[in-house]
């Protein structure tokens, strides 16, 4: 794969994931310093806003940044690292060494990182539930708060089959 090309699918790729607390992309952030591709390999520099980033969260951006170029074709050696957090050094050699969330903290990390990408989905979802019923409530100024439970979310009607036997359809 070319080195733009490269350069290009690690962006996307990029875009991708997301900063657990905030539930935006960490491009759309600003959090990806710069990225580098060349000859199939991949370097990206991350900095987060503050240098006391909680270390789990910043280990999970991290992590999934360097899962995401990884699952890149043509991608044969991937580099994330973290600039400029106070866990930078510990975060950066676990990385590198694919040593996995309690690899690196090792006794430090009290909880799995799934548990915690558990939490952040339920989090996010919650998140979103809230900006999908302000909107309706923004969209509707009659409908009361009190009546939410009330709203029923309704898939559009299926359309019906196609009479030509040959039409192709998602509908069963």
């Amino acid at each position: 794969m070319w080195a733009a090309q490269l350069g290009a699918a690690a962006r996307a790729a990029l875009d991708t994931v997301y900063d657990p607390e905030l539930d935006e992309p960490i491009t759309d952030l600003g959090f990806v310093r710069s990225l580098t591709a060349d000859d199939g390999r991949i370097t990206v520099h991350l900095r987060l806003p503050t240098s006391f980033c909680s270390p789990n969260f910043a280990y999970l951006m991290a992590s999934d940044a360097k899962d995401a170029l990884s699952a890149l074709p043509g991608a044969r050696e991937v580099t994330v690292l973290l600039d400029d957090h106070h866990d930078s050094d510990l975060i950066n050699r676990g990385l590198a060494a694919d040593a996995g969330y309690r690899g690196t903290f090792g006794h430090e990390a009290e909880r799995d990182l799934e548990d915690l990408r558990d939490v952040f989905r339920r989090k996010a979802h919650t998140a979103a539930m809230e900006r999908a019923l302000t909107a309706l409530l923004r969209a509707r100024p009659g409908l009361a708060e009190e009546r939410l439970g009330d709203v029923l979310l309704m898939l559009p009607p299926i359309l019906p089959r196609p009479t030509r036997p040959s039409s192709i359809s998602c509908v069963p």
